[in-house]
């Protein structure tokens, strides 16, 4: 079903600047990353996308309640086109959205950017990746519980076609892909050529519906396996920088506190040294008081 719309995570836009040789610039729909504002743009836009498959799967999946219970191969049919359309454009989305995580995850880790900017930049990509992992989880979800309910709808259908076929021999025939073989030997001979067409076309279309259905889930289960070790790699890629900022902090707040203990040093120098001062011309001018005194005094002018 998403056949069209899912490829694995390789489409990667990154050139060298030319004048620099240095900086690297990543592109998504045109849009070249070089700033914050450009980063967040693309992620704003990605979250705008996500939102789309949300709603997307919302109709999906009431399209496959009303393929389940349509009436007729007709209605069946119509119902199925109309879901696959769905299913077809929301695989273009979810291609769109996993080349643009994978640009913006490369983006997020660039090695000529500020590490604290590197560190922002990770966390909100991990943040995406997330909200797209579990909106991608949903959707396989439904998928198996819509293939669940297929699957017994289709057994019904042949319960009431082949009134003596067990359960389990239907399931083993669904399973192994002999349906039809079963309906040839089992069908009852008062259905006429008009009946058993379809019977059989509303077989047919049931069987393929499932198959479908299983793909999907199968395609849907390998997104996530890889939704899953981007958000791993990410996740200790930012780890990495958290940790070596940490330690820049710690240095520098180590470098403040020693020029602060050096300036408190200094300070408490100086005032010993202005006291010292004083108390030496205090002394000095005792001594001079002290003598002059002594010398009138010896005089008799005193």
């Amino acid at each position: 079903m998403l056949t069209n719309g899912f490829q694995s995570f390789e489409a990667l836009s990154l050139y060298t600047d030319a004048t620099t040789s240095v900086s690297l610039a990543y592109e998504v729909d045109g849009l070249t990353i070089s700033t914050e504002a450009n980063f967040a743009r693309v992620a704003d836009d990605i979250n705008e996308q996500i939102n789309v498959v949300r709603k997307n799967v919302q109709q999906i999946e009431k399209l496959h309640t009303e393929a389940i219970y349509a009436t007729s191969p007709f209605k069946h049919s119509q119902v199925l086109r109309s879901r696959e359309q769905y299913a077809k454009d929301t695989g273009v989305v979810i291609a769109s959205i996993k080349t643009s995580i994978q640009v913006l995850g490369h983006a997020a880790t660039d090695p000529h950017i500020a590490k604290s900017d590197r560190a922002m930049r990770a966390n909100r990509h991990i943040a995406l990746c997330r909200r797209f992992l579990e909106q991608i989880n949903a959707y396989r979800k439904m998928e198996r519980e819509q293939a669940d309910k297929n699957r017994d709808r289709l057994v019904r259908l042949l319960n009431i076609a082949c009134p003596d076929v067990t359960d389990s021999e239907i399931l083993d025939a669904i399973e192994n892909d002999t349906v039809l073989e079963l309906m040839e030997t089992k069908l009852p001979d008062t259905c006429g050529p008009g009946e058993t067409r379809k019977i059989t076309k509303d077989v047919n279309d049931r069987i393929g519906d499932i198959t479908n259905i299983n793909h999907n889930i199968n395609e849907l289960a390998q997104l996530s396996i890889e939704l899953n070790d981007i958000v791993n790699r990410q996740q200790a890629k930012l780890d990495t920088i958290t940790v070596s900022v940490e330690r820049v902090q710690t240095r520098i707040n180590s470098g403040l506190t020693e020029k602060d203990y050096s300036l408190m040093s200094r300070s408490s120098f100086r005032r010993r040294r202005k006291w010292a001062i004083l108390i030496l011309i205090v002394f000095i001018i005792g001594i001079v008081l002290g003598t002059t005194l002594g010398v009138l005094k010896s005089q008799g002018k005193i």
